[in-house]
This record gives structure tokens, sequence and C-alpha cells, in this order.
């Protein structure tokens, strides 16, 4: 009997081990499923810095951080071997050879736990770290400590000691919004993790544990004495020798303090927002944006943009001038220089003022001189009677008076004349044989949207086109500069229109790239090859504008061959000038950014105002490409006398549809849309040299 209970007890004994087993087996396979996945880990995953370089990728314009915090990823290899070693000795002496974890440093911390009566401590490897940083809450609990544990030994058994060491510098916060030792070492000590000395590298592997305490920007002292710890344990593990202590202590460090100061700010907002069209995180993920812009010819367009403006202060004194300046690559579409406004931190310096709307003037004139050849409605030597003034445009909403800029007509001119001398009279007569509707459609197929202005003040863009009035010609509906330059740059590049592009290419840590593009997925041909090169001939000749603004203005240059044309709004609150060659197209605009009853002094035309500018940007800018390098005549076009330039099939128009013959002209009325005079003396400027195509960098001319 004593021998069957006996029996029975073991039997009983023996299932509640076997339920109690099963029950804990069952718990383990339940708690490990419940910790996070520890595969795929990789420190160019983690949340990081977007770099944005120029063109070159040797200019770093900006380096974005998410809310200014700053993450960059660094291999191991590409750290300095110091800056591990003092990591080891400071942070986990045995990383090397432990499994993840301490069992005497938990020993230990679990100690220091009960004396204190709450957790104090946790006596945490590397590995427990990373584990914790990367999975876990910060919170102090037996249970998060036992999950730490079993995320840190499998961390162990997954990765190499040299990846979990990476992951972990790669992770750690030092402070002064730096996450990384990359971040760290640049921020710090403005230099790569790869190039720190044993006295630097010190100083950054004590912060992880108290950044803020041990910031040497914001308390050297203390950072000084958390220094010392570091070294010294250093010395305990034999990394390196007391006099190497000795010589790191002594060395003198400068530290600084994080900052943000973007190169070309405006073009880096712009670059930011097409990063985020296209599905990137810019700030959280960690990417190398190459950019399309031209540093050194960025630095001229600002210079340029900062001292035209101040040589026009003068114009305005009781308003507000502002500025703005964009060029582009006509074979590409590439934003080469994009000057937003003449400082960025000035009072409504942020405002970009060559992506928002302005009125252009008669800067607009040559989309609708295109037009109507393009129409075959006329020639560039049709004759065009300017007059009569005012001319009278009545339709069912208004009665508009046309006026010139001098409240005088100027008889019969050829059709090219009355473009290059601004005549708005003409200009509207020009307008009006084809229609605005048909003339707005021109514009619109080179991405021009003139914005319908409604009663409420609000913009459209694609308004009915039986919306728009006459003044459509006159830049009487606001455009942003960068499209007009885009559209202008159309006709640089002979009828082929790139869309702009501020991205050539965007990779992450690794340099796997993640998006490039190229020119001809951003190309179209948009008008007729012909039509483009007569336009270029037109603008480019300063005979045909010297009736108005004077030989050799600032719309002429002596030693190289460029297409220019101005605009001034009424009452001159805008000037604009855009200017072309194969090689550039850019515009510049200066305007009072005040209500409208700011405005500039009479007499402050484009000319006056934004061609100066211009013709420095464009001598400065293509320095060193030959002034003789032009355009060669493509197919459907062909010549005439005095540089006048026929499509092939439309050789003579004798009259402009719907003109008539100038009628007497009333005395003294005043303009609404003024044109743009100018005078200097005359130079002739270099015969042109047709080149087979247009190309950057660019080469000799045949």
């Amino acid at each position: 009997m004593r021998r069957t209970a006996l029996l029975r007890g073991l039997g009983g004994a023996l299932a509640v081990v076997l339920v109690i087993g099963l029950a804990a087996d069952a718990y383990a396979q339940s708690f490990f499923d419940s910790l996070p996945s520890i595969q795929g880990l990789d420190s160019a995953a983690f949340a990081g810095d977007t770099l944005i370089t120029d063109s070159t990728g040797k200019v770093i314009l900006a380096d974005v951080g998410n809310h200014g915090d700053h993450r960059l990823a660094v291999k191991l290899k590409d750290v300095a071997p110091v800056a591990v070693l003092a990591t080891v000795a400071i942070e986990d002496r045995g990383f090397y050879t432990n499994p993840g974890f301490d069992l005497a440093g938990i020993v230990r911390a679990a100690f220091d736990n009960l004396r204190a009566g709450h957790i104090v401590g946790g006596g945490s490897t590397i590995t427990q770290q990373l584990a914790k940083q990367q999975f876990l809450t910060p919170e102090q609990s037996v249970s998060r400590k036992i999950k730490e544990l079993a995320l840190s030994y499998e961390l162990s058994q997954t990765y190499s000691k040299d990846q979990i060491m990476e992951l972990y510098l790669n992770k750690s916060f030092y402070g002064s919004q730096s996450y990384g030792i990359e971040a760290a070492s640049q921020s710090y000590f403005q230099v790569p993790a790869s190039k720190l000395d044993l006295a630097q590298a010190a100083m950054l592997a004590g912060l992880p544990q108290a950044p803020t305490e041990w910031n040497p920007a914001l308390h050297p002292d203390q950072a000084k004495v958390r220094q010392a710890e570091v070294l010294r344990a250093m010395v305990r593990a034999n990394y390196i020798s007391q006099e190497d202590m000795d010589k790191a202590l002594a060395e003198k460090l400068t530290y600084y303090s994080p900052i943000n100061s973007f190169k070309a700010p405006h073009f880096v907002d712009y670059v930011l927002a097409e990063l985020r069209q296209l599905g990137f995180q810019p700030g959280v993920q960690q990417l190398n944006v190459q950019t399309t812009l031209d540093w050194s010819m960025q630095q001229k367009g600002e210079a340029v943009v900062s001292s035209n403006l101040n040589a026009n202060l003068w114009r305005d004194r009781n308003g507000a001038l502002s500025s703005g300046l964009v060029a582009v690559q006509p074979t590409t579409g590439n934003i080469l220089v994009m000057v937003g406004s003449p400082s960025y931190n000035s009072t409504g310096g942020q405002i970009n003022y060559t992506t928002i709307p302005r009125n252009m003037g008669s800067s607009m004139k040559p989309y609708t001189y295109g037009a109507v050849i393009n129409a075959r409605a006329a020639t560039v030597d049709t004759p065009v009677y300017d007059g009569p003034s005012p001319l009278v445009y009545k339709d069912a909403y208004s009665t508009t008076k046309i006026y010139n800029y001098d409240g005088k007509t100027h008889g019969v001119l050829p059709l090219k004349k009355a473009m290059g001398n601004s005549l708005n009279i003409a200009a509207v007569k020009v307008e009006l044989s084809i229609g605005v509707p048909a003339v707005l459609t021109w514009m619109r197929n080179l991405n021009v949207f003139p914005r319908y202005i409604a009663q409420d003040g609000a913009y459209n863009a694609t308004a009915p086109p039986d919306q728009y009035g006459p003044s459509l010609t006159l830049g009487g509906y606001p455009i942003t500069l960068l499209e007009h330059v885009e559209g202008i740059a159309t006709y640089a590049d002979m009828g082929i229109y790139h869309s702009p592009e501020a991205v050539l290419k965007v990779t992450d840590s690794h340099g796997t790239v993640l998006y490039s593009t190229h020119p001809d997925q951003r190309a179209r041909l948009a008008i007729d090859p012909a039509v483009a090169y007569i336009m270029a001939q037109i603008m480019a000749d300063d005979q045909n504008r010297c009736m108005i603004f004077g030989c050799n203005s600032a719309l002429h240059w002596s030693d190289r061959t460029v297409a220019a044309k101005t605009g001034t709004t009424d009452n001159f609150k805008d000037a604009v000038t855009i200017a072309f060659t194969p090689d550039l197209a850019t515009g510049l605009w200066v305007g009072d950014i005040l209500d409208n009853r700011h405005v500039m002094v009479a007499g402050s035309d484009g000319v006056f105002v934004a061609s100066p500018g211009v013709h420095t940007f464009v001598s400065q800018a293509l320095a060193g490409v030959p002034g003789n390098r032009w355009y060669t005549a493509p197919p459907g076009v062909v010549a005439g006398p005095n540089n006048s330039w026929y499509l092939a099939d439309t050789t003579k128009v004798e009259k402009l549809p719907g003109d008539n013959p100038p009628s007497p002209t009333p005395s003294g009325p005043s303009y609404v849309v003024p044109a743009d005079p100018g005078t200097g003396p005359v130079l002739a400027s270099p015969v042109p040299s047709p080149c087979p195509s247009p190309s950057v960098p660019p080469v000799p001319c045949p």
C-alpha cells in the first residue's frame, strides 16, 4: 500500500512537472513569438539626414534633418578604429566575447537596484543598448529587461560583432541633435568619423550615456571629466598607454554647435518639394541627392541679384523692392541657378520670387509673335501699322484703350521691328490677327500658364480662353519667372520643351540608386524648330530695337550673340528681362512686393532696372564660351535681306489680318502698359557662327 501510494505520489508529481514544463514551454514560445523581428537590420534603413549637393556631387548645399536632427549612416570601416576601442572600453569591455549580455554586470546592477529600492541601472552591454534603442521603449521594468536580454541574445546569434557595433554607432544619440557617430563627428568637430583622433574619439564615446550633461559644446568642463573616464578605461583595457592618455588630455579641442545653414536656400526648398512629389521623405530618409545646380554659376547669380537690386533701391524709397533670378540649361531643362530673393533671412526673404506668379510685362510678346509666325498670318517683314492711338478694344465685358510707351504712333514697321521696339499697339494687333485664344494655346503648349484673376483675387491658370483679353500679350496675367524661362528656353532649344528639373539622382547611404532623371524623358517637340529659329534671330538682332531702346542698350552684347527681351508692368510695379543663347536661358525680375500703392518711380523700365543685371550675369556665366556660338538654320526656313528669315512655305504676307492703315493720333494720352526705352552708343556684335547642335559643356564651333 505504501509502495502504491508512493508510486501514485511520484506519478502525480511527475504529472505536475510535465504540466508545468509544458506550460513554461508554451509561455516561452509565446514570449519569443511576441518579440519583434531582428531580421534585416541595416543602418542605411534607419531614419537619417538628406544630403543635397550641387551637380558635381562635391558641394553640399544642405544637410537636412528632421526637425533639425542629423542622422548620417556610416560603415564601420569608415569609423576611426580608436573610436571603436573607446566605445568598447567605456560601454562594454567584454563586447567581443559575451553572448549579448553580461551576467556579472546584471548581478551588480541587481544589488544596486535593491539598495536603491528602485531600478537605477541594468548593466547593459552594447548589444542590449542596441536592442533597447531599436525595439523597446525606455521604461524601466522587469518585463522590458527580460525582453531586452532575449533580443540581445538573438542579435548576438544572428549578427557578427562588427555588424552590431556598426548598428550601435549609427543608432546612438550623441547630443546636439546628432544621431550616429558620423553626424556627431561632423557636428562637434567638423571632421568625418574616419578622421577622429584619440582625444576626439574619447570625447564622443562618453556621450551616449548622458548626451546633454556631457555635451562639450554646452558643458565643456563636465565633458572633459567624462573624456578622462573614457581614456582611463582604455588604459585599463590596454588599448592605449598612459602616455597616450596624457597627450589626449593635453590636446586642446575646438567644439562647434550645430548649424543649419543652407547654400542656395530657395533652390533647396524647391528640391525638397520635388523630393516629396517623388515620394521620398527628406529629412527622415537617409538620402544623397545630386541636383542640377551649378554652384559656381549660382554664386554669380546671387551676387548679380544683390548688386543689381542695390543699384535700383532709390527707385522705390517708400516701398520694398525684391528680386529673383533663374537660369536653366535649354538642352535639358535643368535648373542651373535659382535665386529666389536677395536675402533668405531678411523679412519676407523666404518667399521664392522665381516660383510665385508676377506680371512679366512685354517680355511675354515673344510668345505672341511666335504664334503668329507659326500660324502663317505674318512674316518678319509683314508691315504692321502702329496705330491708331489709342487702339480701342471692345468685348462683351469691357472697353480697353491701348497706348504705346511714349503715347505716340510710329507709322508702318516690319513685324520684327514692331516686336523689337516693344510697341504695344502693334503687339495687340498682331495678337488679334489670330485671336487671343490662339496665343493662349501657344503659351500653354510651352507650359506657360497666365493666371486669370477672379473677382475674389483667386488665380486660375486654366481658365477658359474666352475670359482672357488682349492684355495677354502685354503681360497682364501673372506667370512665374521659372515657367517663363523654361518657356523661352523652348526657343533656345529650337522648339524642344523640357520640363524643369532640379534633381539628377537620389541614392541611399549604400549608393543604391533610388531615382535618376534623363532629359530625354522630359522632352517633347513643342513647336516648329523653324519658328524657334526665326524668333531667336529677331530677338538677337539689335537693329530690330534701336528705334525705341537705342542701339547697344543693355540688351546688346558686343562680344557674343544673345537673344533678349524686356518687360515693364503698369505703373512700374515690375521690371523683367529674359535672355537666351544655345547654352543658357535666364530671367531676372525686380519689383515692389508691397501693395499696389507702392511702385518704382517713372522711367523704371526693364531695360534700366533688370537688363543690366542680366547682361552682367550672362557675360559671367558664359565666360569662356565662344561669343559667336549660335544656331544652324533648321530645315524649313529661308533667308531674306537684312537678317530676315521666313518659313519656307510662307515667304511673304502682304498684310496683317485685320490691320488697317494708321489714322490720326490723338495728342497726350496717358499710357496703360509701358514699353522699354533704352539708349547707348553702337557696337557691333560678333558674326554668328552656327554649331551643329547646342551642348553643355560647350564645344568650339567649326
